[in-house]
């Protein structure tokens, strides 16, 4: 049987790209989800280049949505409550809002300024605006 979610949340911390045992890089990812003020920590894994690509430019707290098949398992935390551990192992990851880009810095130009950059913005204004009264 296969089933398959829509998670969007907030990263919990930021994406990272780690390695398997036999040398394929996987993207992990920790969603957090919010509704009706219950807060459930999702963890995304994605294995092809196109999904690692997208998490790896966000940072932490920035939203996203992640569609695949999901897996869910209980487990004993370290206070003896057992949770529930939820994992979506993503097909496609979209960023909710997309980072702005890194803008370049335009180069200074080169050499001493212009003898007139340090003149005391003597434009002829106020002459030219009683002139014409």
């Amino acid at each position: 049987m296969s089933a398959f979610a829509l998670v969007s949340g907030a990263l919990f911390r930021a994406p990272e790209l780690k390695w398997s045992k036999a040398g394929k890089s996987y993207v992990l990812a920790t969603v957090k989800v919010t509704a009706d003020n219950n807060v459930d920590f999702w963890t995304i894994m994605g294995f092809s280049e196109t999904v690692q690509t997208e998490p790896l430019r966000l940072g932490e707290g920035d939203k996203l949505s992640a569609q695949g098949s999901f897996k869910v398992e209980p487990y004993t935390a370290r206070d003896g409550q057992t949770r529930i551990n939820r994992t979506l192992f993503a097909d496609h990851i979209l960023a909710l809002r997309q980072p702005p880009r890194a803008r370049k810095l335009r180069a200074a130009p080169a050499g001493p300024p212009p003898a007139s950059a340090g003149a005391d913005f003597d434009d002829g204004l106020p002459e030219q605006l009683g002139a014409g009264r």
